[in-house]
């Protein structure tokens, strides 16, 4: 061993050179093996590569430091790849964890800008509509929150209603506690503020059917979400959760019968426009915030691109367009349960109308035991035949179920992922917009409307679906049929973000270790047992299980749903990873 050190401390500078030359060379070979992977013959592993290294450090360097280079080469590889195996989008997922550090920077500047701001005021706000809206959520009364959630969050709890009372059922919260509350991010989006806070909290939670009780489900959870508010940059500063109160005229909103329109009954004020006091725009969940903030970081990029469209409207913003997104989705949903297309018809053009109609009429009845919408995120924005068109990515997870003689059964053994695209069209020259199509209103007049195939406002005459002065529905395809339509139109896109990102943060053993997780789950046990097969799975595919608690929580907390991407071949091999993993067992 002495020699060892001394030949070692004698010839340090030489061994130093070939550690930065083999160092080097393995980074090129990395290099290589990634471009080189997509296409051609080769496996993409940078095999022969290393193999050509190996031949010429041996044939270019003295014994002994030959063999000392090509030891050190092999054993560098070996480290390297497996460093790089045990990165994975899973390692980030907090599960019941607090949730990432404080924005401080981004916190620094918004009160540079908003020196009336105050970080405590705020999070007081965010546990009084955490709890209020908890307690809302289990009361299946959303009006008592209403004057302070967007339109698109009122859809998605009203949607989840809907079906529930088709399936008899009701969600008990018990024990519930707020741990901690983070500000993750603010941004700025157009003429408003965005602030996305990580909220830990631990609840009781009980899903009874007294009909169908075969669809009953108690879990204890503590758990992370994301909850994202919105408010004008020029906002008032009135506060809306303290009181029930109009922001505008002080009138009594408490008994007030906000639904689809949230407006005053006295003066006529939209309490939830972001004139007044911070709204909540989305829910999001600890995985999908983790896995989709390439997507928004990309679509924050694209919306400063968009400036024909932002010029033509003072009160554009992202988030806005995505609130109308979501409100559309889930009531295209909502109509395809019902058999009832007139709930969507108001805010669709015509030829997706008829698009919808045709494949409706072609579905057996179900009913969504759960349906939630994980993300929207603005992707694309083009100009086409005199109209603004923008692309928004739509994940949502559902769990549907069939109803036969009185029982249900499940279409769906359990809560499943699909990723689909929405467009949405308005005119470039615009007309005035005095009211949400979304929120029931007539964009020409703002006169308030009902459920109709009639596409005329009974008010003014003029169309309801008209895109003068209203982002209207256009299409809704899936991740391929998006693909071919940006390749057909890709040299009419303003700003885009490549369709085939959508999945990018997955690959296929994280589809596959996710989808396990959730089948053994499925039973509503997971038990010491599980958790040491999956973290013995983890191991054997390479993942370092320290840093996958967070999954393993969502798991036990039955929060996870199966995930699978578009592309049939990752399809294949993700089946096969999971049929290993069930040999394993």
């Amino acid at each position: 061993m002495k020699k060892i050190f001394d030949f070692i401390k004698r010839n340090q500078h030489v061994l130093v050179f070939i550690l930065v030359f083999v160092a080097a060379c393995l980074i090129s070979t990395e290099m290589f093996a990634r471009m080189g992977g997509a296409g051609g013959s080769r496996s993409g592993s940078g095999g022969d590569g290393i193999g050509q290294l190996i031949f010429m450090l041996f044939m270019m360097l003295p014994f002994p430091f030959n063999w000392i280079a090509v030891i050190a080469l092999v054993v560098g590889v070996f480290i390297f790849r497996k460093l790089k195996k045990r990165g994975s989008i899973l390692n980030k997922v907090p599960g019941n964890q607090v949730p990432t550090k404080k924005d401080e920077k981004g916190l620094a500047s918004f009160k540079q800008m908003h020196p009336e701001f105050k970080e405590d005021v705020f999070v007081e706000k965010v546990k009084t509509a955490f709890t209020e809206i908890q307690n809302a959520w289990a009361e299946k009364n959303i009006k008592r929150v209403r004057r302070f959630i967007s339109d698109g969050m009122y859809q998605r709890v009203n949607t989840q209603f809907k079906m529930m009372n088709i399936l008899a059922q009701r969600n008990e919260l018990e024990k519930l506690t707020i741990k901690s509350v983070t500000i993750d991010k603010i941004q700025s989006d157009g003429s408003f503020d965005v602030i996305h806070v990580g909220i830990l909290a631990s609840v009781k939670d009980k899903f009874v059917s007294d009909k169908y009780p075969n669809l009953n489900e108690t879990h204890f959870e503590e758990f992370v979400e994301y909850w994202s508010f919105i408010r004008k940059t020029s906002a008032t500063g009135k506060d809306m959760y303290s009181t029930y109160n109009c922001p505008n005229c002080g009138g009594d909103l408490s008994n007030s019968e906000m639904g689809d329109v949230c407006k005053c009954p006295y003066c006529g004020t939209f309490t939830n426009s972001g004139e007044f006091d911070w709204v909540l725009a989305e829910i999001t969940q600890a995985d999908d915030y983790v896995t989709t903030s390439h997507l928004h970081d990309m679509s924050n990029t694209l919306s400063n691109k968009i400036e024909e469209i932002t010029d033509a409207d003072d009160d554009f913003a992202v988030k806005l367009i995505e609130d109308k997104a979501s409100n559309g989705y889930l009531q295209i949903q909502t109509a395809r349960v019902m058999k009832d297309a007139k709930i969507m018809r108001r805010f669709v053009s015509d030829d997706f109308y008829a698009k919808f109609e045709t494949t409706m009429k072609a579905e057996d009845h179900f009913v969504y035991n759960r349906i939630f919408l994980n993300d929207v995120t603005l992707i694309g924005a083009l100009q086409k035949d005199g109209k603004n068109i923008l692309a928004l990515a739509i994940k949502s997870s559902f769990q549907r179920v069939k109803i036969v003689d009185g029982k249900v059964n499940l279409i769906d053994f359990a809560v499943t992922s699909k990723n689909e695209v929405m467009m949405m069209s308005k005119d470039i020259i615009t007309e005035e917009n005095k009211g949400s199509l979304y929120a029931h209103q007539c964009p020409s007049c703002g006169g308030t409307i009902s459920d109709t195939t009639d596409i005329n406002c009974p008010y003014c005459g003029n169309l309801l679906n008209s895109t003068k002065n209203e982002w209207i529905v256009t299409d809704l395809m899936g991740q391929q049929e998006y693909l071919n339509y940006f390749k057909a139109n890709s040299n009419l896109f303003i700003a885009n973000v490549n369709p085939k990102k959508l999945d990018a943060m997955y690959k296929v053993r994280d589809f596959a270790f996710n989808n396990v997780l959730v089948m053994i789950a499925a039973d509503g046990v997971f038990d010491v047992e599980e958790v040491n097969f999956a973290n013995k799975l983890a191991k054997k595919w390479g993942y370092a299980p320290s840093k996958l608690e967070g999954m393993i929580d969502m798991a036990r907390n039955n929060q996870l749903v199966v995930r699978m991407p578009e592309e049939k071949k990752d399809r294949e091999k993700i089946y096969k990873l999971m049929h290993k993993a069930a040999a394993i067992d």
